[in-house]
């Protein structure tokens, strides 16, 4: 197991505290905590209790699990606009439906811009674990939900749903539509790249 970074413990709930505008005697009062704890915590110099933290964590109004997570820079991903990886999701009337990723890397949900030709849609229903949002860029799309309601929905419309409910859309107009999904399904992107839909 890690040691705890206290360093970094006491840097953010310091920093918290300034933010609130509290001094450490106003924090102690408010928080229980001793004002000699709160200031051997925001040094560094002592390993808090949980108790002790937890009561910081709430008067400051900050996640606790906050604390304890070590190096967060290798969870941010930046996706510029020329970095996005595109492929055919699939093939409709002919047409090609492509998607453009707009995540990288590994993480816990995954997002992409798909673009629909004119009277094209989605291929079968799609089936999997986690929840989806759907943003309608641009045009019109029909989202049929399976043994469930059909919606049309128009630029500026948003969809929520869980994806083990069955899903798919098409596009029944002249004019190209956009969407942007963003799914909490687990997302590991191929070094290649032609990476195949598993969605």
């Amino acid at each position: 197991m890690s040691e705890l970074n206290l360093t970094r413990i006491g840097a953010l709930l310091k920093s918290r505290r300034i933010e609130n505008g509290l001094s450490i005697r106003e924090l102690s009062l408010k928080s229980g905590v001793a004002a000699g704890t709160i200031s051997q915590i925001e040094t560094g110099k002592t390993s808090p209790n949980l108790t002790s933290v937890y009561s910081l964590c709430e008067t400051l109004n900050f996640p606790i699990s906050a604390l304890f997570i070590q190096d967060n820079s290798d969870r941010i991903k930046l996706v510029r606009k020329d970095e996005r990886t595109s492929f055919i999701r699939n093939t409709s009337n002919t047409e090609s439906i492509v998607e453009s990723l707009i995540t990288k890397g590994e993480s816990k949900m995954w997002g992409g811009i798909i673009d629909m030709p004119p009277h094209t849609n989605s291929g079968d229903y799609y089936y999997h674990d986690g929840e989806e949002f759907v943003f309608i860029l641009e045009g019109s799309i029909r989202f049929f939900m399976d043994q469930m309601e059909t919606y049309e929905l128009n630029a500026g419309d948003t969809l929520y749903y869980p994806n083990e409910i069955g899903h798919r859309w098409e596009n029944p107009t002249e004019n190209h539509a956009k969407l942007l999904i963003v799914s909490t399904t687990e997302f590991k992107q191929s070094s290649d790249s032609d990476i195949s839909d598993s969605k």
